[in-house]
């Protein structure tokens, strides 16, 4: 199971540059009682050029069938640990199996989890279970560190029954198959969020904006943009005041609103970016000059653009569904006032309003091969009792990620937290309309290359065509690199 030192150093040498990428994701900001919450995810279903055989375990799984303790590392604190922490209590108290979770929370978000993992790996003295993105679950299993869940989760004793697999939601299955690897289900989803659009409602009704991204009500990208002109504000010096949108620096939004525009960001091989094609340049001239005509900004600093929303100066906004709870407390000056005005969570615009598409993202959860294969078994069963129907329901409601299951609906907690949080069931509402981003090895780069990119084209210092060109030249290079 260990891997050599070279190629271990090597893998975590770009950690550094990792860890920026991932603290600029959607999903890494979260509210102050729930402060850390999912970033982008990863998926292709495109079989890959050259596909790899899968490490498979070497006994038949079995349900855990002796007292085994686990540990479990994550990156939740706060409150969001809180509400982990009641569900671990719960499992250890009722499992037949008397299998007793340790969950320890790792700093330094997903980053502080894989370094920690990839040493842990070379030490031979791994966890059981522990969070992760595609792009780590891929390198854990390069170096045959992980188990193929489709070995616990799809058949064998303690696999979801055909009624839990029909209802979850089939991305959040098909999202943690990797075709790299014939298509095995190495993660399953843990905290996941969408890409959706924030709307001031009050604004769009003064300014005679019926749709606001709802089912039935979703923009086309040419309503968009005079929606963007129409709500912003300018004073006498030209300067807005209001701003119609906001443009976040951050890949999984470019990559949501290339679906949304038509387009794909890799090819059917996963051998070259296809960004740089029509459907990406339009998006980046969208921006860039909604920015150059002052309708719209980019100020991504600590989150600013949700403060801004809270006080009126940016009328619509991209992020994750997790940033509810945030505009909810810049709107209510943290709770110590009514909301300001009434606000939405709807879809992105699209090129086809009537096949929507945006973008899912956030961690998955990896089942380590440790040598006692008690240990596989026991972290699959509580993986499975994390995300049963009754936790995968109630969690998210206490943090603000998306239940995995369509009966979230019924759930009465859940529908009582929706009387608070009607947003909560809007995005609810969109997650059969978004699909999950690449997770080729070298897309954790391609994400920082992609995000300069648009950088450049807002601010003026390449064309829309010219800096996503360049953007693919280094993209395609790290892609032959990494294979």
């Amino acid at each position: 199971m260990a891997i050599s030192r070279r190629l271990l150093i090597g893998r975590i040498g770009g950690i550094g540059a990792l860890g920026a990428v991932l603290a600029a994701c959607g999903g890494d900001a979260a509210p102050a009682a729930a402060p850390t919450a999912a970033a982008k995810a990863e998926p292709t279903k495109a079989p890959a050029a050259a596909p790899t055989a899968a490490p498979q375990p070497t006994a038949a799984p079995t349900a855990a069938a002796k007292p085994v303790t686990i540990t479990f590392w994550h990156t939740q604190t706060g409150g969001n640990q809180a509400a982990l922490d009641a569900i671990v209590d719960a499992f250890n108290k009722s499992n037949p199996q008397k299998i007793t979770v340790k969950a320890e929370t790792i700093p330094g978000s997903y980053t502080g989890v894989y370094q920690k993992a990839m040493a842990a790996i070379q030490a031979g003295q791994t966890p059981d279970v522990a969070v992760g993105y595609e792009s780590m679950a891929v390198e854990y299993m390069k170096a045959k560190a992980i188990v193929a869940l489709d070995d616990y989760a799809l058949k064998g004793p303690s696999a979801l029954s055909a009624d839990d697999l029909k209802d979850i939601f089939p991305i959040y299955i098909e999202s943690n198959k990797y075709p790299m690897f014939q298509n095995k289900m190495l993660t399953f989803p843990f905290t996941k969020s969408l890409a959706v659009q924030y709307w001031n409602e009050d604004f769009l009704k003064a300014a005679g904006i019926t749709k606001n991204g709802q089912k039935g009500q979703i923009m086309s990208f040419d309503e968009f943009k005079k929606a963007t002109t129409a709500l912003t504000k300018k004073g006498a010096d030209g300067k807005a005041s209001v701003y119609g949108a906001h443009v976040k620096i951050d890949t999984s939004y470019i990559d949501a609103f290339i679906f949304a525009n038509g387009g794909e960001v890799l090819d059917k091989e996963q051998a070259k970016v296809t960004f740089n094609q029509d459907a990406g340049v339009q998006i980046f001239e969208m921006w860039a000059e909604m920015v150059k005509n002052g309708e719209a900004y980019d100020n991504n600093k600590d989150s600013a653009y949700q403060n801004d929303f809270g006080v009126g100066k940016v009328a619509g906004f991209h992020d994750t569904t997790t940033g509810r709870p945030w505009v909810r407390k810049a709107l209510t000056a943290d709770g110590k006032e009514p909301e300001k005005y009434k606000w939405s969570v709807g879809m992105i615009p699209q090129k086809d309003p009537n096949k929507p598409i945006s973008v899912l993202f956030g961690g998955n959860v990896v089942v380590f091969d440790n040598k006692d294969k008690a240990q596989p078994a026991a972290g699959w069963e509580w993986v499975k009792f994390f995300t049963n129907k009754d936790n995968s329901a109630v969690f998210p409601i206490k943090t603000g990620y998306m239940p995995l299951r369509k009966s979230a609906a019924e759930n009465p907690e859940v529908k009582a937290n929706w009387e608070k949080d009607p947003q909560g069931k809007q995005a609810f509402d969109l997650s059969e309309f978004v699909r999950a981003e690449p997770q080729i090895p070298a897309w954790q780069d391609i994400r920082t290359i992609l995000a300069d990119a648009l950088t450049a084209t807002i601010t003026g210092k390449m064309a829309a065509k010219a800096a996503l060109d360049d953007a693919a030249t280094k993209a395609n290079k790290l892609i032959e690199e990494k294979k």
